[in-house]
């Protein structure tokens, strides 16, 4: 009855609770239904709990699910191909997932590409603390950035910090100005 109304995750449940001798059979049909239906994040989701992490990252990936797929990297320290990678990085990027992208470039050790995204997605906190780590050159840019983008935000009096991590006092001079902090600015 339950595969009948397409309630297979029950009808599985069912099955393994009473050893039924198809389960297996159940599970394939399942999964070829989620197929047939242009349902690739059921699907993905499936292999994943299976412990098919290849096959559910190909999955999400094909069901433009991209930070699932990077969860499942991540969680698992999955294997996954270079080129797979790329995808995944790609697919986050081309999302509009600046910081996520970011996030597992760094995890995957390619620290110029993550200090990139962060930037690009305004993750300056990530940016700087990435770049105390591994770039001390940038440090200062990053954080002359960040104040920019703050007073791109109206965030004046948050700015302010920011330029004088930088060491540029004209730029956090006029940012105190333009937020009335009259004691700041002097």
């Amino acid at each position: 009855m339950y595969q009948e109304l397409h309630r297979w995750d029950e009808s599985i449940k069912i099955a393994e609770k009473k050893n039924h001798p198809d389960v297996r059979e159940f599970k394939e049909n399942y999964f070829q239904w989620l197929l047939e239906t242009n349902q690739e994040a059921r699907a993905a989701e499936v292999k994943e709990r299976e412990g098919d992490y290849n096959t559910a990252i190909a999955l999400y990936l094909k069901g433009g699910l991209p930070a699932k797929a990077a969860n499942v990297v991540s969680t698992f320290n999955v294997g996954v191909p270079p080129d797979q990678l790329d995808k995944i990085s790609a697919q986050l990027i081309a999302s509009g997932m600046l910081e996520k992208a970011g996030d597992f470039y760094e995890k995957m050790n390619v620290l110029d590409r993550a200090l990139d995204c962060y930037v690009k997605g305004h993750a300056f906190r990530k940016a700087v603390d990435l770049a105390r780590r591994a770039f001390q050159s940038h440090v200062v840019e990053l954080e002359e950035q960040w104040g920019d983008w703050l007073v791109s935000q109206k965030q004046l009096d948050l700015s302010i910090e920011h330029y004088v991590q930088a060491g540029i006092f004209t730029k956090a001079i006029e940012a105190a100005l333009n937020a009335r902090k009259w004691n700041r600015a002097v």
